[in-house]
């Protein structure tokens, strides 16, 4: 993803703002009101030390003293407004990114996701989306804040004594070139950073949420020696980025202490010689300190700044990537009969674009037909279930439901027909019902559990404390595979599709769950077109037409009892089988 134009980032991040201008320009009016305080408050020092020196009456200095405290107060309210502002306008603006990178990240295809870690995918909603909140909410405040201290107080210096303005205007220039040089460098350490720190992410993200696997395998050292490694590199980073930011730093808090040491040995001779109060030297020096801070908070912010834009540059990206295939949008025919066709059909993951994986498939299946796919590990029948529901468009070649190519056809409407049963069912941390509703959010709970006693699954769910509202924990985890495997199919039964895909449906299911499961997937087939992946002989004899793939290309079609009695391939599979068993 190519960086943007700086000033492209600059202007975006200021339209994400506009939404909050009316919050923003009373925040703004605050801001400038607390930086015109903070200004009058060293005028008034001047006031009660020439006033004690010159042994004035002490109520006079009281008074200076009293205002001084209602400056204070006044101030401390106006910084709490302005802060309160920025920051829920920032928050309100950055909601906003994330929801619409968030749905960004949705709509892009399979293949993004293939060659994409969630990990980084999931430091660009948190980590990234933080810091952009940072630098549209507080650091602009900021910025204006104490940009209006030291121009004021610059004005204020110069009125005060011109002389020792000019003496302390002498850090200034390094000061400044110091922050740009370091501001560049910042930004390019800080991205390096983030992006060590998302692979170490991915990698956490990655073993915590496979730990039965981690553990099975005794393999706790290897997964904590990949992310030491990970946070090493991202530790490295952070060195070299602490290394440059502590001499700039050091140097900057060296030229504010000569500027103060210069100013006290000027000044103090200004004062000798009478050409300058006590007073006005005391305010001076406030001014200055002010002043110091104020710039070396801007050389901070700047840093900041170059940290957010580096941010903002990766999410922007990511919010205007293109799609390679549309989540939506095409053709809606008003009903679909089920009939599938492969002409010619050749693919490529697109994360391995140079490993064929399907060489030229030549299938046709009929409206209710029941087609069952087999062949070795890697032949390609998954691909091909993958490429049907559209998850993929096919390199060469077409497939067509209903005399229909699926690239013209709306993919919600496609996916609508398509029920799909995986090897590896997918549950999310919610309860059975939510669970079997995902399909279908508007089913009723009556539907769900007609669906659930379809596919067996409603003894076990009762069974449960909490019945159909108990949660199955992250990826289903607190259930048994094979639960997990009927919740599935009473998610593609409650959707009621056209279309089956099957995918190792059964696999993880007992003799007895199996003669069960088989039972309901055989009246949910009925007038339904089907296609099986599976390796079970019992699976595969009942289907209307066995079809082998063998490297990307089908190598046998019939029925079973044909192709055993044919000898090719497929008879070796099934003896394989039977002699497994």
């Amino acid at each position: 993803m190519p960086d943007q134009p700086r000033t492209s980032v600059v202007r975006r991040l200021g339209g994400l703002l506009k939404e909050e201008l009316p919050a923003l320009s009373v925040g703004t009016v605050l801001l400038v009101a607390g930086a015109a305080l903070s200004l009058v408050y060293p005028q008034g020092i001047r006031l009660i030390v020439d006033g004690a020196i010159a042994g004035e009456d002490p109520r006079a200095v009281t008074r200076a003293a009293g205002v001084l405290a209602v400056i204070a107060i006044v101030q401390g309210l106006a910084v709490a407004g302005r802060h309160l502002l920025f920051s829920l306008a920032g928050e309100r603006g950055v909601r906003r990114v994330r929801e619409r990178l968030y749905r960004s990240l949705l709509d892009q295809e399979i293949g993004f996701f293939d060659s994409s870690r969630t990990g980084e995918l999931i430091s660009r909603l948190g980590t990234d989306s933080a810091t952009i909140q940072s630098l549209v909410a507080a650091n602009v405040s900021m910025v204006f804040r104490h940009v209006i201290t030291a121009l004021g107080g610059i004005a204020l210096l110069f009125v005060t004594s011109p002389r020792l303005t000019v003496v302390m205007l002498l850090v200034v220039p390094p000061i400044a070139v110091g922050s740009v040089i370091y501001g560049r460098k910042v930004r390019a350490l800080a991205r390096r950073y983030q992006d060590a720190l998302a692979d170490a992410s991915h990698v956490a993200e990655e073993s915590l949420s496979s730990m039965r696997t981690v553990r099975a395998f005794n393999a706790e050292p290897a997964e904590r020696g990949r992310y030491d490694a990970a946070i090493a590199a991202s530790y490295d980073a952070a060195r070299r980025r602490a290394r440059a930011g502590s001499l700039f730093m050091g140097g900057a808090s060296a030229g504010v202490y000569l500027a103060i040491a210069a100013v006290l040995g000027y000044g103090g001779k200004l004062v000798a010689r009478g050409d300058l109060t006590a007073g006005a030297l005391t305010a001076f020096l406030v001014y200055t300190l002010l002043i110091a801070m104020s710039l070396g908070s801007l050389a901070d912010l700047w840093a900041e700044a170059m940290k957010g834009i580096g941010a903002a540059e990766r999410v922007f990206a990511l919010m205007d990537r293109v799609p390679a295939m549309p989540v939506a949008g095409g053709l809606r025919p008003a009903r679909c009969e089920g009939r599938i066709a492969f002409d010619r059909v050749r693919f490529s993951y697109p994360a391995r674009p140079d490993v064929e994986v399907l060489g030229g498939i030549d299938l046709h299946i009929a409206p209710g037909e029941v087609v069952a796919l087999v062949g070795p590990s890697g032949s390609g029948k998954s691909t091909m279930a993958a490429l049907l529901g559209r998850l993929y468009d096919p390199v060469a070649g077409r497939i067509t439901l209903d005399g229909h190519d699926l690239r013209t056809l709306d993919p919600t409407w496609l996916r609508a027909q398509i029920g799909v049963v995986p090897q590896e069912p997918t549950l999310f941390s919610a309860s059975v019902e939510e669970n079997v509703r995902y399909g279908r959010p508007d089913a009723t709970h009556e539907e769900v559990v007609a669906a659930c006693r379809a596919a067996h699954a409603d003894i076990f769910v009762r069974g449960f404390p909490e019945g159909y509202a108990t949660r199955v924990g992250e990826r289903g985890q607190q259930l048994s595979g094979g639960q997990r495997q009927r919740l599935a199919i009473a998610r593609a039964v409650l959707k009621d599709p056209r279309i089956l895909l099957l995918d190792e449906a059964t696999s993880a299911l007992d003799s007895e769950s199996e003669a069960l499961v088989k039972d309901a997937l055989a009246r949910l087939m009925t007038g339904r077109t089907t296609v099986i992946i599976a390796h079970r002989l019992s699976t595969v004899a009942s289907a209307d037409r066995v079809v082998v793939i063998e490297g990307g290309i089908i190598v046998e079609s019939g029925p079973h009892r044909e192709l055993v009695a044919r000898g090719g391939l497929y008879q070796r599979l099934v003896e394989r089988q039977l002699r497994a068993g």
